[in-house]
């Protein structure tokens, strides 16, 4: 595009005309990002001045001569003395007309409906005007009043005002080529990737977009869900719990079998053993003894099947529990990765809030250069201009830590920048609109894990209060064992022929007698012959147990102990329940707001646009003043904000609406039809 002014005499009015022109461009770029603008027309003054005579441009508003009446400025009511040259004033029949003569490429046909900013919105006839004003405006006829300029009546420019103009003209290419965010429909925003040199470098060693990553990789949300279910940490040590779970259930079960037993003992025997029967025996020989048995408890008080069954509900209740993680995970890296698509449009926006504020930095400047205004008014721009960088700066970083935060999540190496690949933010419905509130409660009762794995819990309770009451009854047990020994010794006919009987005591009453310890089978006999001989001994019976402890209290206690805690397993249980239903109520009203809010935020951007054009086109007839235009600014980039933000609010609401009734998966979430049941 390219600058152009109405004839003047005053140097300085011709670079003004050129610069807002350029600055009007800028912002018509920013406007583009709503996709409104189809043509950018141009309506300017003739140049005719009658009965009035050129005023000085205030430094708050652009002053122009109104018919019969010296200049005023609209916002100080001042009076400026106007200067006297007769040469400003132009004939009214030159101005109203273009020569017929004049070749159509220095024409330049502008025109434009009734909007805000024309004449027929501020009540009377724009005045005549020294500048050219290039605004986009909608189609439709030119007013009476459009007039072109011939080239031949322009004025020459200063090396100040074309410098100016050269600065100005950068910002407008730059922000031309660096397109940001673009708002396609009420329900879409596309989001393009930033120029390195539209952004701040932080760090000279460092890119202004991945700062201290040393890669980018672009991912999607499907990878993203995918990713997350194969590596997140969480969902894994609930996986490693279940399985722990599951190993004691199993070994809860094993109760049911028979326990076995098996020892083997060999000792070598040497010294003297002293009975109770006053006999020293001297004892020199090895000893083996083995065992085998086996019990097997017939009752135990229940506490074999309950236990087992109350292993079995934990076991459940795991399953259940790492049901619900991984639904939590799919739901926290869905709003991360949306959080991450929010900081790329916010990124975009800001980029574009410095780009318009850079170009009111050089109009500024130019202004003062000129005399038109003053130094305040350059510090306010360069301050509007340092805070849209502050934010910018922000921005950059605030995005790169939603990556960082997306990427933990993901159990991701960090040093890696994550992109977006899908540059369409897309308004995404993934519940059926014609289901209720009471619909989805029903839903949510039928499928929430948490509620399944607290109703596990309750069951569980309760079987843990039975086994703490089998402490209060007997054990019987069926038990059998097989005995084996083995010594040095001689065989059991010798022992027999060579005694015949064995006395009780040394008195000789008793069955036989023994005159010596020699005669014991267990002494080192001299005569006759030993070898190495072993014998078995079966035993096989029923064993009953019934053991009270401190006469029964502790077990008591326990049991009662036991009963609280499967009340507080009931109000767990009730807790959340009510939870769920505040959950999805929650997610079904945010859902719901956000939908309306983007048809509000649709409209806010509209107007807001409208308003920056409308204060560009007051500064410029001079009804207007640079702080509202700033203020018309601040507004517009609120709304483009707030439009990006209700999107990614309803995409996340939509999430936690499914979140909520428990039907969270890779495909539900990812589907391109909405869940009816």
């Amino acid at each position: 595009m390219k600058c152009s002014s109405s004839y003047t005499k005053h140097s300085h009015r011709v670079s003004t005309g050129c610069l807002l022109t350029c600055l009007l461009y800028l912002c018509s770029s920013f406007f583009s990002w709503c996709g409104s603008f189809t043509t950018a027309r141009a309506y300017g003054a003739t140049g005719q001045q009658s009965n009035c005579r050129p005023g000085r441009i205030t430094p708050f508003s652009i002053g122009y001569c109104k018919s019969g009446n010296a200049n005023k400025l609209p916002d100080r009511n001042i009076r400026i003395a106007a200067n006297q040259s007769s040469s400003t004033s132009q004939p009214a029949d030159t101005s109203q007309t273009t020569s017929a003569n004049q070749p159509a490429n220095t024409r330049q046909s502008t025109g434009a409906t009734q909007t805000a900013g024309s004449p027929q919105d501020f009540g009377t006839k724009p005045p005549a005007s020294p500048l050219q004003l290039s605004v986009p405006q909608a189609p439709g006829p030119a007013p009476a009043y459009a007039t072109t300029t011939p080239p031949a009546m322009r004025a020459p420019q200063t090396h100040l005002d074309k410098q100016a103009e050269e600065e100005l003209q950068k910002v407008v290419t730059e922000a031309t080529i660096n397109s940001g965010a673009i708002i396609v429909d009420p329900e879409q925003v596309v989001v393009k990737p930033p120029l390195l040199t539209a952004l701040i470098r932080l760090d000279k060693k460092l890119s202004p977009l991945r700062l201290d990553a040393s890669s980018e990789h672009d991912i999607g949300l499907r990878e993203v869900l995918s990713t997350a279910l194969a590596n997140n940490l969480t969902i894994k040590i609930s996986h490693a719990n279940m399985e722990s779970s599951k190993w004691q259930y199993y070994g809860a079960l094993g109760q049911f079998l028979p326990n076995l037993n098996n020892d083997v003992n060999y000792a070598g025997l040497n010294g003297h053993y002293a009975s109770p029967a006053g006999v020293v025996i001297p004892i020199k020989n090895p000893f083996l003894t083995t065992s085998n048995s086996f019990t097997q408890y017939l009752f135990k008080g229940g506490s074999i099947l309950y236990g087992a069954l109350q292993n079995k509900h934990e076991y459940k209740a795991s399953q259940y529990f790492l049901k619900g993680t991984t639904n939590d995970i799919l739901l926290d890296a869905t709003r991360l990765y949306y959080s991450l698509a929010y900081n790329d449009v916010m990124l975009q926006i800001r980029v574009k809030a410095v780009e318009v504020a850079q170009g009111l930095v050089v109009v500024q400047q130019d202004l003062f250069d000129n005399g038109v205004n003053t130094q305040l008014d350059v510090l306010q721009a360069k301050y509007e201009l340092s805070a849209d960088r502050q934010h910018l700066i922000t921005q950059q970083v605030e995005r790169r830590q939603s990556a960082v935060n997306l990427a933990t999540a993901l159990n991701a190496d960090t040093d890696i920048d994550l992109l977006l690949r899908d540059r369409q933010v897309t308004k995404v419905r993934l519940i059926d609109n014609s289901l209720s509130a009471a619909d989805l409660i029903k839903i949510a009762i039928d499928n929430r894990p948490e509620l399944k794995r607290y109703e596990q819990l309750r069951l569980a309770a309760k079987d843990a209060v039975k086994v703490a009451q089998a402490s209060l009854l007997p054990v019987v047990s069926a038990t059998g064992s097989i005995i084996g020994s083995g010594t040095n010794g001689r065989s059991e006919s010798s022992f027999l022929s060579s005694q015949q009987s064995t006395p009780l005591s040394s008195t000789g009453v008793g069955v036989g007698s023994i005159s010596s310890a020699a005669s014991l089978p267990l002494t080192n006999v001299s005569s006759g012959q030993t070898s190495w001989t072993m014998r078995s001994l079966f035993e096989i019976g029923v064993d009953v147990t019934y053991t009270l402890g401190g006469m029964a209290v502790p077990e008591i206690a326990q049991v009662q102990s036991a009963r609280w805690q499967a009340r507080k397993a009931q109000l767990d249980f009730n807790r959340n329940l009510a939870k769920i239903y505040q959950e999805v109520r929650d997610a079904y009203l945010s859902s719901m707001a956000a939908e309306n809010l983007i048809i509000e935020t649709t409209d806010a951007v509209r107007f807001a646009e409208e308003g920056l054009r409308v204060a560009v086109v007051r500064l410029k007839d001079g009804v207007g003043t640079y702080l509202e235009l700033i203020q018309a600014q601040r507004n517009y980039t609120d709304a483009l904000i707030a439009k990006a933000n209700a999107i990614i609010k309803f995409n996340v609401a939509q999430a936690e609406l499914l979140h909520s009734m428990g039907r969270m998966t890779l495909d539900t979430l990812t589907a391109t039809t909405p869940l009816r049941q």
